[in-house]
């Protein structure tokens, strides 16, 4: 099977499991409403079992993929800033609640 073959077939099966997961994680009247784009990203949380470095990765990933290089660079920065600050803010609530 050439390459080109496989990747229709891999972009075929995850459509197939979005339009799955739709049924699953929506109700029958959002369902035909819920978009691919929200329905991947519930998928993605899930996979990641919400572990934001590891979604931040694959979002991280798909923009490179698209040529979102500089974005990529600012993206990676703002990521990593508001995780420290996370941090703190969670030393300083500890130290308070001592």
């Amino acid at each position: 099977m050439k390459k080109t073959n496989n990747i229709v077939t891999l972009e075929k099966r995850l459509q197939e499991i979005i339009n799955d997961a739709k049924k699953i994680y929506f109700v029958e009247e959002h369902q035909t409403k819920a978009s691919d784009e929200e329905t991947l990203g519930i998928l993605i949380s899930k996979f990641c079992q919400w572990n934001g470095n590891k979604i931040f990765r694959v979002s991280y990933n798909a923009f490179e993929d698209s040529n979102f290089h500089s974005f990529n660079e600012e993206f990676e920065e703002l990521f990593f800033e508001k995780l420290e600050e996370d941090r703190l803010r969670s030393k300083q609530a500890e130290a308070v609640n001592e």
